[in-house]
């Protein structure tokens, strides 16, 4: 570990150059198993690579957020620089497609911006999130309980201003509320109204997903949705 890059209060990247024989052609959006040294034993999880995949590359970042309820994530991002973890080969199909399709919606919870990070981070360094013709359109949802607990907020309010396409909505959940998905107000047609055209990629907590899935389905549009689910870590 290079360097640990403090996002929120309870969150934290690790900037990560790995060893020799390392590819840094991983897919945006896919997640990578780290092993760290507890008492002795080397403890593993799965987490989300954040950073953009660079043939050139020297590190690659992931996201974590310290769970109450987990074992191992309060323990990560509390690691120093020059500690040193195990990295397993990058895996996963919740993955930006090359090219990627005209419209997207991204509807993110939490700490499940971290693979959608990576989305935005390779579109916006690809320069795929231009406003010139051809360009995808992006809409992004983004419930978090408050402001200051938003992962990467100032870089998205970065990318909505530097970019015509890229549009971001943001939710507060602990003064606003939950996402509505059908409600004529608060819901998808109010901030995204031709969602029903979008190619969409959640990930976010658990009931988040359920809701999600079962709209979609309701909507006969599941073949439109992508997930990633995250567990306790």
């Amino acid at each position: 570990i290079e360097k640990v890059v403090e996002e929120t209060e309870d969150a934290a990247t690790l900037v990560i150059r790995p060893g020799w024989g390392w590819r840094f052609d991983h897919r945006p959006g896919q997640y990578v198993g780290i092993g760290v040294q507890v008492d002795g034993r080397f403890q593993w999880r799965s987490y989300s690579i954040s950073s953009a995949p660079q043939r050139s590359g020297r590190h690659i970042a992931i996201t974590i957020r310290a769970m109450p309820e987990g074992k191992l994530s309060g323990h990560l991002v509390s690691l120093r620089p020059g500690t040193i973890v195990r990295l397993a080969s990058p895996e996963g199909d919740f993955v930006l497609p090359d090219p990627p399709p005209a419209k997207m919606l991204f509807l993110v919870g939490g700490s499940g911006v971290t693979p959608v990070m990576a989305m935005l981070r390779t579109m916006d360094r690809r320069g795929q999130l231009g406003s010139g013709q051809g360009s995808p359109d992006v809409v992004m949802h983004y419930s978090s309980p408050t402001a200051e607990r938003m992962i990467f907020r100032d870089e998205l309010l970065a990318l909505e201003e530097k970019h015509e396409s890229f549009h971001l909505h943001r939710l507060h959940t602990d003064t606003e509320g939950m996402l509505e998905l059908a409600h004529a107000e608060r819901g998808l047609d109010a901030f995204c109204p031709d969602w029903r055209e979008r190619e969409t990629y959640a990930c976010g907590p658990a009931p988040m997903l359920d809701a999600i899935t079962e709209h979609f389905e309701r909507e006969g549009l599941e073949d439109q949705l992508h997930l990633e689910r995250f567990t306790l870590q």
